[in-house]
Formats: structure tokens, sequence, C-alpha cells
């Protein structure tokens, strides 16, 4: 199952937007897909086409290994029932407007990325569906660091994001959420074609941890992909 790009009208496939494996010992993928989590569905509406689909209710409420879940995909999700994939869950308040609405830390605390089977389609189009999984592992965003192998890089991702264009972009940074462990901030280019997203980890030794990126080009076919690592360069505390 592949949708359509809304903005270009050409289907999105794996094998040219997901390159992913899944990070030994860790239980989950590289790369994740961003979607809704759906917490109530109107059963009577299901023949509705899927955009004329404006009464579901997303949820809050963490996935929990074992238990079977709604989601609603869209572009560049592209799975057959049966197949293995990595999600982000974010609270719904999160997900539509940002980290820095987060009403509380332990709304952030909620974050994960989830390995799902791909279990029964409920409906779909050539745009969207709404299909159901189940919950196979649940490892929250703030212990990412422990579980994937850290990846040490020169690169000072703390200091100099937002400058690899130059070091008058830096301006262009925004941080959307920030406390004593998470810093997460995004970055686009003034024209709007280049977006790029960071969430940065540091542990209580002071150490920062890459854990989680997105960027985006000018079709944003990676707008709803999140790539899931442990990057360190422990010179920069």
């Amino acid at each position: 199952m592949n949708f359509l790009c809304p903005r270009c009208k050409k289907r999105v496939t794996k094998e040219e937007y997901l390159r992913r494996k899944l990070i030994k010992g860790s239980g989950i993928h590289d790369t994740g897909y961003r979607m809704e989590w759906v917490d109530q569905l109107d059963q009577e509406k299901l023949t509705l086409p899927v955009y004329e689909r404006k009464w579901w209710t997303c949820s809050s409420q963490q996935p929990v290994a074992g238990e079977r879940r709604i989601l609603r995909v869209t572009e560049p999700f592209d799975e057959n029932i049966g197949d293995e994939f990595t999600a982000c869950f974010e609270p719904w308040n999160l997900l539509y407007n940002g980290w820095e609405c987060a009403e509380s830390p332990e709304e952030i605390s909620k974050t994960c990325a989830v390995l799902c089977r791909f279990d029964e389609v409920l409906r779909s189009d050539d745009f969207s569906a709404f299909i159901i999984v189940k919950v196979l592992k649940v490892v929250p965003l703030y212990r990412l660091y422990e579980v994937i192998p850290e990846s040490v890089t020169e690169y000072r991702f703390f200091e100099e994001f937002g400058k690899e264009y130059g070091d008058d972009q830096a301006k262009y940074v925004n941080t959307e959420y920030e406390d004593r462990h998470w810093l997460y901030r995004d970055w686009s280019d003034p024209g709007g074609y280049l977006y790029r997203m960071q969430l940065i980890y540091t542990d209580d030794q002071g150490i920062h941890h890459e854990v989680v990126t997105s960027w985006s080009d000018m079709c944003h076919h990676n707008d709803n992909l999140y790539f899931f690592g442990n990057m360190v360069n422990k010179c920069a505390k």
C-alpha cells in the first residue's frame, strides 16, 4: 500500500524514499513514519472518501506493546499487510501544534518510537488510509541514547546547527522546546525550500546525543519521516 503525493500527484514508493534498517539491539528501525494515532473512528462513515473524514479523534495515549491501534497513514507510507515498520508517536497536541505547545514535561515523555505490524486496512484511497497495527515494541525517545549504539562525529551538531549553508543562516533556527535534557529545534531557508529538524537529548554527564532528525526538500516527501540515531560529539558539552 502506497499513496499519491498531494503536491506532485506522483506515487511515492519505499524504494525511492525509505531505505531503512533495524538498529541492532534497539528493536526499532533507523527510519520511522510520522503519522496520526487515532483514538476514535466513526465506523458508519467509513464509506466516505478519506479526505471527507473530519470525525476521527487523534490520541494522546502512549502505545503499549501487545495492543492493536488505528493509524491514519499518508505518503510516504509504503507497506503491505504483515510488514513490520517503525512509527513515531507524539501526543496530538505536539503532533499538530509543535513541541513548543507542550503542556507539561509528562507530555514530552510520552513521545516514543514504536515498532508495529501492519494487520488490517479499514479504508483507503489514493492519498491516505486508516489501518490497524499491532504494537510490538515501544521505546520512549528519552531512552533512544541508551538502546542505540553511539556514533561519534566530528561535526559539532550542537553548536553548528543551521550554519551548514553559511554562518548567517543560524538566525533562521527556531527553538521549539528546551529544558534540562531536551532541545528540539528546526531550521528552514528564507525561501522555504529546505527544512531541517533536530532533537537532542543531554544526559546527566552533559553529553549531547542527537537522537532524532528530519529534513525535507522542495517536494517535501520526507516531511513525514523521522530518522533515529545516537550521534555524539563528546567535545561539545
